[in-house]
């Protein structure tokens, strides 16, 4: 029985890493219980990833395989997003083994990849990972609105995760408007160090530079 979210007790165990529990529920549910998306379209598999539980990770990939760690949700995000979002390593280097690079370089609805996910949550040894597994390429894909990790690090303030200030996205933001908007101050300073006053200087298509978004943002110490 699914509660109102719909979610079964599968996804609870899953959520909780209890594979004990799933071997059981197997048994009485079959294959079809683990497989079986609640109402936003997560099966057990997105909860264990989101979690960073690999034991039960990998027995859910010993029961339903490619198909089922590789399905996405009403998001269009696999449980490779979730495990990003999480910064769970090891999960990731599971799902590499079952899935591919593919799997991991696989984008949302939004345009969004794992690199995307771990970037904005600041999870360095997430992004590292994916960098060896992707390359370049992976970490400088924008997203549907011309975002690059560059730029998801920035708006979280995550020095560590930026490893480059990349290109302007749609709207002519840079990374540096990403990081004055949210007034992170050691962000900028990194920006500063690595693209110069040009790249602080530089103006979106609204003609807004990172003064003007420190200063809306009430954020004195971006402004300084």
């Amino acid at each position: 029985q699914a509660d109102k979210d719909g979610r079964t007790c599968a996804h609870m165990a899953s959520e909780g890493g209890h594979v004990e529990a799933l071997r059981y529920l197997r048994e009485v549910g079959g294959r079809e219980l683990l497989a079986q998306p609640d109402v936003y379209g997560r099966t057990c598999a997105h909860m264990a990833s989101e979690g960073g539980h690999v034991e039960a990770l990998r027995y859910l990939g010993e029961v339903g395989g490619r198909e089922l760690l590789a399905q996405a949700d009403n998001q269009g995000r696999t449980c490779a997003h979730m495990a990003s979002e999480g910064g769970h390593v090891e999960a990731l280097r599971y799902l590499r083994e079952v899935g591919g690079r593919e799997l991991l370089a696989r984008a949302d609805k939004e345009g969004r990849t794992c690199a995307h996910m771990a970037s904005r949550e600041g999870h360095v040894e997430a992004v590292r990972y994916l960098g060896e597994v992707g390359g370049r390429e992976l970490l400088a894909q924008a997203d549907n609105q011309g975002r690059t990790c560059a730029h998801m690090a920035s708006e979280g303030g995550h020095v560590e995760a930026l490893r480059r200030w990349g290109s302007p996205d749609s709207h002519g933001r840079t990374c540096a408007h990403m990081a004055s908007e949210g007034g992170h101050v050691e962000a900028l300073r990194y920006l500063r160090e690595v693209g110069g006053r040009e790249l602080l200087a530089q103006a979106d298509n609204q003609g807004r530079t990172c003064a003007h978004m420190a200063s809306e943002g009430g954020h004195v110490e971006a402004v300084r």
